[in-house]
Parts: C-alpha cells; sequence; structure tokens
C-alpha cells in the first residue's frame, strides 16, 4: 500500500509539473501569437498614420502651389490674352519651385492649352478627367496619364470669371514607395488594376509582378510549419471611379516568427529541467508522507471498530504529524459525542423531549408480546392552531411542553413511554391492568390534561380528544395498533367526544372512508356525472310565484349506490376536499343560472357553503372569475351558511362576507334559531336573508310555541331589515299560517322535492299553469 500511494504521489506531482508546463506553454504560445497580432496592427495603423500624413502634405504642397498659380495677375492675364510663350515659362518655373512633376493649362472643354513639359504627349481632350476632378475641388486625386500615376489637384483660374483651369501634380514613382517605405519599415505598392500600373518598394520584384497575390500568397517554412510572410492592409486612395487606385501596406512577419521561435525552445529547456526536478522532489515528498500515514491508517481502522479512544503510540514524527494525530484523537471524541446526539435527535422530538413516530413504532413492536396487555393512548389538543395565532408559536411550544410533563407525570408510576406523532398529537403506551382500572385511568388523565395551565402568567384552558386501543384486543402488530389509536382520536374529535375507545370494525369503516374519498376527488376531476345539481323551489308569498331556489348536491357513485350528501360534505370538509367541491357547486350552479337566463326563466339561486370555504384566500376571486365567465349578475347568487360556520371564526367570516355583499351577491343565515347566535351577533352579520329551521316549521299548524317563535323571528328579521325564509313546508295549513305571518318565502315538501334542472323546469310550467 504504502508503494503504491509513494508511486501515486509521484505520478501526481509529475503530472501537475507536466500539466503547468503544457499548459504555460500553450498559454504562452496563445497569448504570444495574439499580441504579435496585435503588434503587427498597429504598426499597419501606424504606418497607415504615416502615409496619410505624407499624402496630405504633398496635398497641401500641390493645393497652395495650385492657388499661387492661379492667383498670379501675371499668369491670370497671360492665360487671359493666351500669351503662349508667357504662359509655357510661368508653368515651367512654378514646377521648378515646388518640384512638381505636372502641371497643365486646360481651357474650359478641357483642351491643353500648355505644360510645363512639351516633351510630354497628353490627349487632346482632358474633359471627363476635368470633369471629375471638379467634384473634388481643393482636393487631390490619384490618376493615371501617359502610363504614370500622378497625385493631382485641379483649380479655376478667374478673371473674375473662370477663364481655364489649372492641373498641378506628383508623380507616383517606386522612389516615392521607398521613400514610404524608409518611413514605416514595410513594404508599400500603388496599385492601379484598370491602368495595369504598380509602384512598389520592393527590391528586384519578380517578373508579371501582381503585389496582392504576391504579398498574400509568399510563405516561409518555420519551425511549426509554413506560415505567410507578410501582413496585407490594403487602403483605397482618392481616385477617378473608373480608374480606382489602392495602397497596400506589407508587414514583414519573419523576425517575429524567429523571435518567437527562440523564446520557446527556451522555455521547453526550462519545462524540462522542472519536469525532472519535480520527479525527484516528489519521490522524495511521496516517501516523507506515506510512512506516517501507513500509521494514521490503523488509527482510522479503530474509529471505524468504534473504538475513540485508541491511542497511536509510534515513532517520534514531525510537528504537523503529531498535530494531525491529535487532531485524530480529537475528532474521535466529537464523533462519538455527535454519534450520540444524532441517534438521540433520530428518535426523540426536540420540543419534548419524547420519541417520534417512527422510534415509537420500533419500541412498541420490541414491547408487544402475548403476555403482557397494553393500552394505547393517543391525545389531540383541539384549538392549539388558534393559541399560535392569537398568542403566538412561543406559547404555543410552552404549551406544548406543559402537556408532555403532565403526560410524564401521570406515567411515572404506571411505566411505559410517550411520544410526539404530531403537531398538537401526543401518544402514551403503559401496561393495562382490568377493563374498569384502565377505563378510571384514561378519565384521570384526561382530568388531569383538562386542569388549567399558566403560561408565562397567562391562564390558559386547553381541550383534548383522546382516543384509546388496548392490545391485544385490538391487534397484535404495531402498526395496526398506532393506525387504529389515530382512528379512535380522530373520531372523538369529528364527533366532539372527550374520550373514544376504539371499537371493532372502525378500521375497515375508516378504510372505506378513504375509498369513498378518492372516488369523490375523482368524481370532482372526472365531471362525469355521478354528481349532479338538485334545486328545490321557493315561492314568494307575496306575489305567489317561484323566484328562488336552493342548489342541493347529490352524489350516485358507478355502482348506482346513493351517498347520502351529510356523509360526504362531511368526509370533504374534514379531509380538506371542500374547497374543490364547492368550487364545482358554484360552477355547476352559476352556468345553469346562465342557462336559465337564455331560456328566459329568472331564478336566483342559493349556494351551500362551509366555514372552510369562507375562510379560504381564493373563494371570493373564484366566485367573481365565475360569475364573469358565465355573465350572470352577482344578485341572482344568494351564499346560504349556518350559524355554526359564523361562529367557527367570526372575525374572518364577517369580513369575507361584507367582501361578497360588496360585488351584490346576497347573503342568507340558515338553520336559524337551533344554532348559537345571539341578537348582538345578528346585529353585527352583514347578512340579507334568514332562514328558518325546519324544527319550528314541521308541525308549525300543529304547535302553538312554534308559531310563537316563528312569528316573532319573522317580525325580528323584518325589523333588522332581512327577508324570510321558512324551509320544511309540508302542509297547506302550515302554509297558509307562513302567508298570515308575513314570511317571505316558504321552501318544503309541500312545495316540491329538490329536482333536477330539466324536472324543474317542467314542474315550474306545471306550477304556473295550476295558479
Amino acid at each position: 500500500m504504502t508503494n503504491n500511494l509513494r508511486n501515486r504521489i509521484t505520478i501526481l506531482c509529475v503530472g501537475l509539473v507536466l500539466l503547468t508546463t503544457v499548459v504555460s506553454l500553450l498559454s504562452f504560445w496563445w497569448s504570444t501569437s495574439k499580441f504579435q497580432e496585435e503588434k503587427v496592427n498597429q504598426d499597419i495603423s501606424v504606418a497607415q498614420n504615416v502615409y496619410k500624413q505624407y499624402l496630405n502634405s504633398k496635398e497641401n504642397l500641390l493645393l497652395t502651389a495650385a492657388k499661387v498659380l492661379t492667383s498670379d495677375f501675371g499668369f491670370k492675364q497671360a492665360v487671359a490674352t493666351r500669351d503662349a510663350a508667357t504662359i509655357s515659362s510661368v508653368l515651367y518655373n512654378h514646377s521648378q519651385r515646388i518640384n512638381a512633376d505636372l502641371m497643365l493649362l486646360l481651357d474650359l472643354s478641357g483642351l491643353l492649352i500648355s505644360t510645363n513639359d512639351d516633351e510630354d504627349n497628353f490627349t487632346d481632350n482632358l474633359q471627363p478627367l476635368m470633369s471629375e476632378l471638379l467634384t473634388t475641388a481643393e482636393r487631390s486625386s490619384f490618376v493615371v496619364l501617359n502610363g504614370q500615376l500622378y497625385q493631382v489637384i485641379l483649380l479655376p483660374v478667374k478673371t473674375p470669371r473662370t477663364i481655364a483651369y489649372s492641373l498641378v501634380g506628383f508623380k507616383i514613382t517606386s522612389n516615392v514607395a521607398s521613400e514610404l517605405k524608409s518611413l514605416t519599415g514595410m513594404e508599400v505598392s500603388f496599385i492601379a488594376n484598370a491602368d495595369s500600373l504598380v509602384k512598389t518598394s520592393l527590391v528586384a520584384p519578380p517578373a508579371n509582378f501582381q503585389p496582392v497575390n504576391y504579398f498574400n500568397s509568399k510563405t516561409t517554412s518555420r519551425f511549426f510549419g509554413d506560415y505567410l510572410v507578410y501582413k496585407n492592409r490594403e487602403i483605397e486612395l482618392s481616385a477617378l471611379q473608373a480608374h480606382p487606385v489602392i495602397i497596400l501596406l506589407s508587414a514583414d512577419l519573419t523576425q517575429s516568427y524567429r523571435d518567437f521561435e527562440q523564446l520557446f525552445i527556451t522555455l521547453i529547456i526550462l519545462a524540462i529541467l522542472t519536469l525532472i526536478v519535480g520527479v525527484v522532489t516528489s519521490s522524495l515528498l511521496a516517501n516523507n508522507l506515506t510512512t506516517p500515514l501507513s500509521q494514521l491508517a490503523v488509527v482510522a481502522k479503530q474509529f471505524a471498530k468504534g473504538n475513540y479512544n485508541f491511542e497511536f503510540k509510534g515513532s517520534k514524527q514531525s510537528s504537523e504529524i503529531a498535530t494531525l494525530m491529535d487532531a485524530f484523537h480529537n475528532m474521535g471524541s466529537d464523533i462519538n459525542e455527535r454519534e450520540q446526539q444524532i441517534s438521540y435527535q433520530a428518535r426523540h422530538d426536540a420540543l419534548t423531549g419524547f420519541y417520534n413516530r417512527s422510534a415509537m413504532l420500533e419500541m412498541l413492536a420490541k414491547q408487544l408480546n402475548k403476555s403482557t396487555a397494553h393500552t394505547l393512548v393517543a391525545i389531540d389538543i383541539k384549538g392549539l392552531r388558534h393559541i399560535n395565532d392569537k398568542l403566538g408559536p412561543r406559547i404555543g411550544d410552552k404549551c406544548l411542553k406543559a402537556v408532555a410533563h403532565r403526560i410524564r407525570e401521570f406515567s411515572e408510576e404506571l411505566g411505559g413511554f410517550h411520544a410526539r406523532i404530531g403537531g398538537d398529537e401526543f401518544l402514551t403506551v403503559f401496561p393495562a391492568g382490568a377493563v374498569s382500572e384502565f377505563k378510571r385511568g384514561i378519565i384521570a388523565l384526561m382530568a388531569q390534561l383538562q386542569a388549567g395551565y399558566t403560561i408565562q402568567n397567562l391562564k390558559i384552558n386547553l381541550r383534548f380528544s383522546v382516543g384509546v386501543v388496548q392490545y391485544p384486543l385490538h391487534g397484535e402488530q404495531a402498526e395496526d395498533l398506532i393506525r387504529r389509536v389515530l382512528i379512535a382520536v380522530e373520531s372523538a374529535t369529528s364527533h366532539h367526544q372527550n374520550i373514544h375507545y376504539y371499537q371493532q370494525g372502525e378500521d375497515e369503516a375508516h378504510l372505506e372512508r378513504l375509498v369513498m374519498l378518492d372516488e369523490l376527488k375523482q368524481a370532482i376531476s372526472d365531471d362525469d356525472g355521478q354528481l349532479f345539481m338538485t334545486y328545490q323551489p321557493k315561492l314568494n308569498m307575496k306575489i305567489q310565484k317561484v323566484d328562488k331556489v336552493e342548489s342541493l348536491i347529490r352524489w350516485q357513485r358507478k355502482d348506482g349506490s346513493w351517498v347520502s350528501p351529510e356523509v360526504f360534505i362531511d368526509l370533504a370538509e374534514q379531509s380538506g376536499l371542500i374547497v374543490e367541491l364547492t368550487a364545482w357547486v358554484v360552477n355547476t350552479v352559476i352556468a345553469q343560472v346562465a342557462a336559465w337566463q337564455q331560456k328566459g326563466i329568472h331564478l336566483q339561486a342559493a349556494i351551500n357553503v362551509s366555514a372552510q370555504d369562507i375562510a379560504f384566500a381564493g373563494f371570493h376571486s373564484s366566485l367573481v372569475r365565475t360569475l364573469k365567465k358565465h355573465k350572470v349578475n352577482p344578485a341572482l347568487i344568494t351564499i346560504e351558511l349556518t350559524e355554526r360556520d359564523m361562529i367557527e371564526n367570526e372575525e374572518k367570516g364577517i369580513i369575507a362576507l361584507e367582501n361578497l355583499k360588496a360585488i351584490g351577491v346576497k347573503i342568507s343565515l340558515d338553520d336559524y334559531g337551533v344554532g348559537q347566535t345571539s341578537l348582538g351577533r345578528l346585529k353585527m352579520l352583514p347578512i340579507d336573508e334568514l332562514k328558518l329551521d325546519k324544527c319550528f316549521i314541521l308541525k308549525l299548524d300543529e304547535s302553538q310555541k312554534d308559531q310563537f317563535i316563528v312569528q316573532s323571528s319573522i317580525t325580528l328579521g323584518h325589523q333588522l331589515g332581512f327577508s324570510v325564509v321558512a324551509e320544511g313546508v309540508e302542509t297547506v295549513g302550515t302554509l297558509a299560517l307562513l302567508k298570515q305571518m308575513k314570511c317571505d318565502h316558504a321552501q318544503g315538501y309541500y312545495l316540491s322535492r329538490p329536482l333536477k334542472a330539466e324536472l324543474l323546469e317542467q314542474w315550474l310550467e306545471e306550477y304556473d299553469g295550476v295558479h
């Protein structure tokens, strides 16, 4: 192992040195190439500026000379009188003073009048050249005349009208190109392709010399292959449109290649030396490291076995290795301590110190045996969420700790173990005695838990629901017992019981509810007709017309069996599915109201909602979107909710109802008279309608007490500005009494049972026909 590690360290070090060397060489090559390229481009740019300054100076000299010539009075008089001798003498003398190679005098038609050199033969008519040069007044241009390239400028001779034109120019020769080369250090070529004319600084150019092809294709063999000798840049000169002239600047790269190769070879030699040193150094370093590391491996194996107190005894090591060994020992102690903490935290609730759910399941499985009976008690704290909302989570946590403390105190004599299995749920397991004794124990535990609590000087009363399961009576597996005790406490909560003892068959009923819940979710999602709405008419007592209906949901499962609304609505409320169910109802009812409107049937429809719907933040916006979607007036929709729903969260409920009223929706308080609504609360509720519970209506024609209650409720409702609806009308006598009491609307089986929309439409036709 030591040799293997030593080899790996050596290979690693050598590899790093090699990699660094290669990267350095590549980086050098790339950066140097970039630098050389930028330098060459910069040199060409400098040369281009030098060329521009050179030509500008020539242009200024031409312009000055031409202006002096055309401004000379004697010259203008000679031109006006066509004094050929004087003109020729002036042109010659002036050209000598500025070393001009070309001085011509042209008449207005472009014909040559005189020249500084009679030996040059020019065309008789220079009109085309003159016309194009006139477009670039006081600016020089490059032209080819008699096979020679000139930089020329054209100025008029005025007396004061224009009587002739003076053409002044310098000849562009190979000497000019050589002069530019001496200034810039680059080969310079003037090229007039249309006239097959080339002037270059290149010494002894080859036969049939073509500068562009020559300078762009010439290569040299170097260390890394063949490379172009020249870097070129073409510059377009001011010239005649039909005879363009360019200047080609060519930078020689040979010296740059030579410098680069010399520097690269030097770096290669340094890299080889560095690699040799790296091999020797890494071999020594590997040997110094592997020996103590092999000894540290012995310590690590002891740690792996859980022996964190192992003491290393070895030869004298360097201070770094000794420090590392001390760190190993400290690490072992820290790991041992953290393992114990993690193990504890993984099995216990951080707030109460009780077992968590998974640890409880494990403990319960170990404790269960048929020779010892046990009692499982699930404890649910009611309203803990409200305490967190009202007093803050810190008070809520202290309440949980206080409850855990009382559970622990109660079971100290009995033994057992406890767990926190949810946010507000505890599970305690203790040995069970006789039936009467364990029931007394459960009652005593309940009494101890329900005694008042003092949390930070606050008197707090907590309410509890308890579910109880016995082993082995209610199961022999830990998973089954925990599931059934949770079913028991859920039943206690839903039925508002303090204590619920698990009964055989509740597990199956719970599973059936879960199956029913899944089917209900699917029925809402599929919207395949399992769920449908029925509508029970409400008779307007004043006009004896049906102008309102109550929407009632029904469910017929795929197997044909019917599920009571009380059952599946309660199931939806417990599972939180009620929001989705209500959304389906709202959309279906509003769509039906819209369909009736198109048929000329104008009915106000009431929709029953729960406290969860009112508390749901999206209920209001969803209702508004649905009304807009189907183009239904909000005044045609009434929201019905019970007194129980209002009392459960009155403050939020009132705000939500006020928002609904603000958009025009009507609000009805259902089952009035059987809840806990006081007159003071009734005054505060933002409602439009009171709906008297049917328990006062069913025997109204037989019970004088019911008549007193109903009459006073109707009068009170009217005085408070509410309309009043009586439900449960089943006899003609009841209907007559309600009309006499000036009740606004009546609803019940005497008029009609809840009907599907199509049947209701038929019923309305028959009812209107009879009445």
